[in-house]
C-alpha cells in the first residue's frame, strides 16, 4: 500500500505554525488517537507517558499557565 501522506511533510508544515496551532494540533491528534483506543476496547491513558515531552521541553510551564489563565 502506497503512503498518500509523509509523516516528514507534515512535520515541516507543523514547524512553520505558531506554537498555539501546535497545541491546537496536539491536541486534536490526542483526541483522535484516543477515541481510536476506546473504539478497541481502551488503551490505557499512561501507555502515552512521556510522548509529549518533547513538545513541552522548550516551554516555560508558568507561562504557559498565566496565558492560559488570561482567557
Amino acid at each position: 500500500m502506497e503512503k498518500l501522506v509523509d509523516i516528514n511533510d507534515i512535520l515541516l508544515k507543523v514547524k512553520l505554525l505558531e506554537k498555539e496551532e501546535q497545541m491546537n494540533l496536539l491536541e486534536r491528534l490526542f483526541n483522535i488517537i484516543n477515541s481510536k483506543d476506546i473504539q478497541n476496547n481502551g488503551t490505557k491513558l499512561s501507555s502515552i507517558s512521556g510522548k509529549g515531552s518533547k513538545i513541552w521541553e522548550n516551554t516555560d510551564i508558568d507561562q504557559y499557565i498565566a496565558n492560559e489563565r488570561e482567557w
